[in-house]
């Protein structure tokens, strides 16, 4: 590594924190909750203040099972709300939805869940700019690799082709935003799916390759 470039490399590593060190919010699904990814992405940056809003069934701006708790639009005050009540500030936001969002019950609404990202993307930034504050950095997550239709039940027929255009969709977003973007569709890919049972949800050695690709994506 040349001088000038090496010095540079120091000059930014001695301004950023740790990703230890960092408040994280996240806002995620079932692959987000319990001991999913974000779990396994603790275990690797050695904890550290982060608050995990994923629930099962979580969509960007449906009511996922019916229930107005799983819509993401509809929550995210209450979600932001409790980062800043538990960490004090709110360093990154990672938003990792999708998935429930390419269930069977939503066929006839596949332009939906990208309108709901456009208007989560512009809500987070009005509350803080509201508030006088910084907005944090903003991280998106396509959703993962799902199996094909006989590997998947009932609700989830389909799941594969929809999650394919609508992480294009997230791409774009991300690229139009200037936000980083952790691609699980292209890393870990469809290699993911031999750590699964149902097509839709992983084991620890998947969701240890998720976390992987979350650090090395965007930290």
């Amino acid at each position: 590594m040349r001088p000038l470039i090496l010095l540079s490399f120091f000059i930014l590593t001695a301004c950023s924190p740790s990703l230890s060190k960092r408040n994280i919010l996240v806002i995620g699904d079932s692959n987000g909750a319990g001991k999913g990814w974000v779990y396994q992405l603790q275990e690797l940056r050695g904890g550290g203040p982060l608050v995990n809003t994923s629930i099962g069934g979580n969509t960007f701006g449906f009511d996922g099972m019916g229930e107005l708790r799983r819509n993401t639009l509809e929550n995210l005050t209450p979600y932001l709300r409790k980062g800043y009540a538990e960490m004090g500030s709110i360093d990154e936001i990672l938003i990792s939805l999708g998935t429930n969002d390419c269930k069977a019950e939503y066929a006839d609404r596949r332009n939906e869940p990208a309108e709901h990202l456009a208007t989560l993307l512009t809500r987070t930034r009005a509350f803080f700019s509201e508030r006088g504050q910084d907005v944090p950095r903003i991280v998106l997550i396509t959703p993962a690799a799902a199996g094909e239709n006989a590997a998947v039940s009932d609700e989830f027929q389909g799941v594969k082709a929809c999650l394919k255009d609508l992480s294009d969709q997230i791409r774009a977003v991300a690229a139009a935003e200037g936000l980083c973007l952790v691609d699980f569709q292209q890393k870990p890919g469809d290699q993911l799916l031999k750590f699964s049972k149902d097509g839709i949800h992983f084991d620890e050695r998947g969701y240890k390759l998720l976390a992987e690709a979350v650090v090395s994506g965007c930290y």
